[in-house]
């Protein structure tokens, strides 16, 4: 039980961890993207480059290095955009990975817990007999907590688990659209 006891203690952790840094207004500020776009626009570009600098979002951030390697061709851009891309995305995926193994091992924690139970019963009923069938039938209940306490953190750990990779996979492809554009735009082929 102690092993499941920190099992769930990391589950609810990194679940109100990701849960406050994969937020929109983190990850992917609308309001930033569009003062960005009409500074650009109006051909403020240091006034782009302040308003990317003055926030720690993911899309800030790919803005900016697009800002900075302006001068560069299209295809270039494109290079550096993906490699700062994939750095972006890494940082959002961290921790995920770890969720989906606390959601793998919490069932498996409490089956050894069960087997382990049953053991320690079949060895009372060995050395003394069947003697009470309610004091049986107590330790049998008492091991198979550990099972139900396995499920109850793997199950809502496996859930938030696919939320997240699903919410990352849907800022990525959102990131992408909003930098081509921004690339589009910062070469004149968008206005």
């Amino acid at each position: 039980m102690y092993f499941l006891l920190a099992a769930s203690i990391i589950a609810l952790t990194l679940i109100f961890e990701r849960s406050w840094s994969l937020r929109r207004s983190v990850v992917i500020p609308l309001k930033q993207v569009q003062d960005v776009e009409n500074a650009v626009k109006a051909g403020d570009v240091d006034g782009a480059m302040q308003v990317c600098r003055g926030s720690n979002t993911t899309m800030g951030r790919i803005l900016w290095v697009a800002l900075k390697n302006r001068g560069v061709s299209r295809n270039v851009m494109k290079e550096i955009l993906e490699e700062i891309g994939r750095q972006e995305v890494a940082y959002l995926e961290r921790y995920i990975n770890l969720l989906g193994v606390v959601a793998s091992v919490a069932p498996l924690l409490g089956l050894l817990g069960t087997v382990l139970g049953m053991v320690e019963v079949f060895d009372q009923i060995s050395s003394v007999g069947m003697g009470n069938p309610s004091v049986l039938a107590g330790g049998i209940a008492k091991a198979l907590n550990t099972t139900v306490a396995g499920l109850c953190i793997a199950i809502p750990s496996l859930v938030a688990y696919r939320l997240f990779d699903s919410r990352v996979n849907n800022f990525v492809v959102e990131i992408e659209h909003h930098a081509l554009r921004f690339v589009e735009m910062l070469k004149g082929e968008r206005q």
